[in-house]
């Protein structure tokens, strides 16, 4: 019988600590390899460029705009030296960190502006 009672114990013991484990938070820690916000904020911006470019080629198919993009979005990975787990963790650290993507984001729309000026400027 105390057998029985110190199982039941040991069970709602062992439930309780996992419950609790689970419905932590995670914790805040940067991953490995965090892309700085600046170097963020520059592949962000070609990415955005590119997007840009594949809406406005109108493709038929969304399979071949999908193709399309994927080989920019390894030639922006490429030209930075990040591969895309680093991307990927990145992006979602600064996505939990509201602050800092917001802070990323406007320096990506400043540069998205200063191009798109340089592209509508008309020679003299």
């Amino acid at each position: 019988m105390h057998r029985n009672l110190f199982q039941r114990h040991l069970w709602s013991l062992l439930l309780s600590g996992w419950l609790v484990s689970a419905c932590t938070a995670p914790e805040n820690k940067p991953p490995e390899n965090l892309i700085s916000e600046a170097k963020m904020a520059d592949i962000l911006t070609e990415v955005h460029m590119a997007e840009a470019r594949i809406s406005r080629i109108n493709l038929r198919s969304v399979d071949s705009s999908q193709i399309v993009y994927k080989r920019l979005e390894n030639q922006i990975f490429k030209k930075f030296g990040v591969d895309t787990a680093t991307y990927r963790k990145s992006y979602i650290f600064y996505s939990s960190h509201p602050a800092d993507m917001e802070a990323i984001y406007k320096q990506v729309t400043e540069e998205l502006q200063k191009k798109t000026k340089i592209k509508t400027k008309k020679p003299l």
